[in-house]
């Protein structure tokens, strides 16, 4: 993170309590990482598996929560899914050098995994950092069902029956 950005953080009174956030994301584990970013796509992987979401709908509220963004499915077809993720926080982030992705591209696939049922990957396949949105494709692959063995085992959320209880 560099000075400019710090600056825009802290003056900007929506984002700056995405300080603390932003410097372990983009200062800390670049630095920790190098340049291994797949490691932020299984350590998304493996938090879909702790925050076992129970209905595609709790997908853009999870999102909201943790700050990632606007997530909005674009485009679904049986075997693929396009979204779009966008929002001050994403715009922000695609400000810097060579922005990272990868954690919420692994949470995505992880999620419709557990919730279709078969494996499912995800790559970020375009970004438009004039507009601050990026375009993430969730591909399922139909002839191969997972082991229910590997299904979660936590409870799920359910986030959107959460938030219609308390209106």
């Amino acid at each position: 993170m560099d000075e400019n950005r710090y600056q825009e953080l802290v003056e900007n009174k929506g984002l700056a309590t995405l300080l603390g956030y932003e410097t372990l994301r983009d200062m800390l584990l670049p630095d920790l990482l190098g340049t291994n970013s797949n490691i932020l796509y299984w350590a998304g992987k493996r938090l879909a598996r702790k925050f076992n979401l129970a209905k595609d709908e709790d997908l853009p509220l999870f999102f909201a929560a943790s700050n990632w963004g606007n997530l909005e499915r674009i485009k679904a077809k049986r075997q693929q899914q396009l979204f779009k993720l966008s929002g001050p926080i994403v715009a922000l982030r695609l400000k810097q050098k060579n922005p990272e992705f990868q954690l919420e591209t692994g949470f995505l696939a992880e999620t419709i995994q557990n919730q279709a049922g078969f494996l499912t990957e995800a790559i970020i396949q375009n970004q438009d950092p004039r507009h601050g949105w990026i375009n993430i494709l969730a591909q399922l692959d139909l002839t191969d069902p997972i082991d229910p063995a590997l299904m979660p085992t936590v409870e799920p959320l359910q986030l959107n029956s959460q938030s219609n209880s308390k209106e």
